[in-house]
């Protein structure tokens, strides 16, 4: 068995702290050292690490309007999703930037992609 050290443990976003960056990323890096990673649906450093290390990932449902579905579903690939395209420095208009956001599973099977 193997333990991880979880350096960014915080539990609370402090935006641009280089320390607070500096575990994160280090705990993403840990991340994707795993054989098997379970995250849940927004996820920031699963995604991250699922990508990095080539992981295809176990996730976590949460329950919704009372009903619990699956509590876990193998993710379809290593591949990040995106809840919403990405606000790009040019302001490119999103209905141009749309097709290449890959939707996540979760907000697929809502209807919402």
């Amino acid at each position: 068995m193997v333990l991880v050290y979880q350096p960014s443990g915080e539990r609370v976003q402090q935006t641009d702290k280089k320390l607070h960056d500096q575990k994160a990323l280090a705990e993403m890096y840990l991340l994707r050292l795993t054989d098997n990673l379970v995250t849940s649906t927004r996820s920031t450093f699963g995604y991250v690490s699922q990508g990095l290390g080539g992981l295809k990932p176990w996730i976590l449902y949460e329950p919704r309007h009372k009903n619990a579905p699956d509590p876990f579903v193998r993710a379809m690939s290593m591949e990040p999703c995106s809840l919403k395209a990405p606000i790009s420095a040019c302001q490119a208009e999103t209905i141009k930037t749309t097709p290449f956001v890959k939707y996540c599973v979760r907000i697929a099977s809502q209807g919402l992609s």
